[in-house]
Parts: C-alpha cells; sequence; structure tokens
C-alpha cells in the first residue's frame, strides 16, 4: 500500500507531510507508515477515500483495477449499492403437524424406520481379519501410603 500512496503523492504533486493534513492525521504518524514501521489502518483508509472521492478504494486497499474509478470518480455523492440478503430458508420446528402415512401403504413400526434408515458401512470385515488381542490381566497391585512405604500384591497362578 506504500508504493499506491506513493503514487497518489505523485499525482496530486504533494508532501507527505502535506498529505498527512490534508486527511487530518498527524505528520509523524504518516511517517511512520511511510517507513513501514506502522501499517495503514482502517481509519487511515477511510480518511484518504472521503477526502479524495476519486480514488477507488479497491485500488488503494488491495492494488486492483485503476487508481481512479469506481461510482465516486463520476459523481463523488454517488450512493453505494447495498447487497441483499438471501431470504432465509425455511426450517421444519418440533411443533409442525407430521404428515399421515399414505391409506394404501401400511404404517412402519418405529424398529422398521431405523433400520430403513440406518447407513450401511462402505465394507465389512469378517472376524477372522480382526486381530486377536488376548484380554489382559493383573500381575501385580501396589499400595503406595502416605508415609512413603508400599505393599505390592500379586495374584496366585
Amino acid at each position: 500500500m506504500i508504493n499506491r500512496i506513493n503514487l497518489i503523492l505523485r499525482a496530486k504533486n504533494i508532501t507527505a507531510r502535506q498529505f498527512a493534513e490534508e486527511i487530518g492525521i498527524q505528520p509523524s504518524g504518516m511517517s511512520h507508515i511511510m517507513s513501514g514501521r506502522n501499517n495503514p489502518s482502517l481509519d487511515f483508509v477511510t480518511k484518504v477515500i472521503r477526502r479524495y472521492p476519486e480514488i477507488d478504494a479497491n485500488w488503494l486497499i488491495m492494488g486492483r483495477g485503476a487508481m481512479y474509478g469506481g461510482a465516486a470518480a463520476t459523481d463523488p455523492v454517488a450512493p453505494v449499492e447495498q447487497p441483499t440478503m438471501p431470504e432465509p430458508v425455511r426450517e421444519a420446528t418440533l411443533f409442525e403437524d407430521v404428515p399421515e402415512p399414505v391409506a394404501d401403504e401400511e404404517p412402519q413400526t418405529r424398529e422398521e424406520e431405523i433400520t430403513e434408515q440406518a447407513p450401511q458401512p462402505a465394507f465389512t470385515m469378517s472376524q477372522s481379519a480382526v486381530p486377536q488381542v488376548p484380554e489382559p490381566t493383573v500381575e501385580r497391585m501396589m499400595l503406595i501410603y502416605s508415609d512413603g512405604t508400599y505393599k505390592v500384591y500379586t495374584p496366585r497362578g
């Protein structure tokens, strides 16, 4: 963005100090931006666009398009078109009536519905393909007391 600010300064034939005064910021703040110490804030960009409405905000912020362009170049007080929000999708609620089953169909039981709706696994493994791990057994138990002593118990075979 520093390069684009420099282009504005050259196009307007003004110094960074004059630019700072025109947009309403401290010259030291402008110096920090131009040196790369600070990044331009949203407030800075807003002040530039307000002072110079002919400068395209998309160009200033993103570097896309031309320096001069957009609705502001032709009419500084042109209204900005607001984006329209899509219509909300109506979702079913808990309290809506459930449609009755068609008369020629037999009503399903809840169990049939569940098995009918249950997703089928993509693949199945046979029991022989699953590795058999032996059940773990207790080797020893240790009780540790607060006085630092302990007892070890081992099961009898």
